[in-house]
């Protein structure tokens, strides 16, 4: 009896110490490989973390705070969509990385399907108080149809630089050193 009773403490005790060790060491996985050191561990990347770096959502703003990768190219409408995309497009990302020819891709072409890998839940969380803006603002009257769910068009058909600073140019070879959308 006092055997059992050890192990039923014991179990007690290590359960949410092991929960509690997995969800840090979870959090601290998604946070290493959410920011631009990560992404751009694979040479592909460079060029649009280097745009990145001089826009306003890389840090050249007047508070310096920056957009970590998957803030933008990851939904976050909810927890479980948000874990599946990052394993999905993770895996879809090391596979290209090991058999395709990364080189050969058109990169300019690939950024007429933005829309495909920015996603509205992500712009929405910084954002979110464009939903609350109301009466004659500019920022208003542009979000309206947005908001009222009268447009099927996402943020990044309006602001099609935004994250990128000058990014057709940076892929182009050219750089730039003003940041903005």
């Amino acid at each position: 009896m006092r055997k059992t009773a050890l192990i039923l403490l014991s179990i007690l005790v290590a359960a949410p110490l092991v929960a509690v060790a997995g969800w840090v060491a979870a959090e601290h996985l998604f946070r290493a490989t959410s920011g631009e050191a990560f992404c751009t561990t694979c040479h592909t990347m460079e060029p649009f973390a280097a745009a990145y770096r001089r826009d306003l959502h890389g840090g050249r703003n007047p508070a310096g705070v920056a957009a970590r990768c998957t803030d933008c190219h990851l939904p976050h409408s909810d927890p479980l969509g948000y874990l599946i995309a990052k394993a999905r497009f993770g895996l879809h990302d090391l596979w290209a990385q090991l058999t395709h020819d990364l080189d050969g891709i058109d990169w300019q072409s690939r950024r007429a399907a933005r829309e495909d890998y920015v996603f509205d839940s992500g712009c929405l969380t910084c954002h979110s108080a464009l939903a609350e803006v109301r009466g004659d603002s500019r920022a208003f009257l542009a979000h309206r149809p947005y908001f009222l769910g009268e447009t099927a068009r996402q943020c990044v058909s309006c602001h099609p630089r935004v994250g990128h600073h000058d990014l057709a140019a940076t892929i182009a070879g050219i750089t730039t050193a003003e940041g903005g959308q």
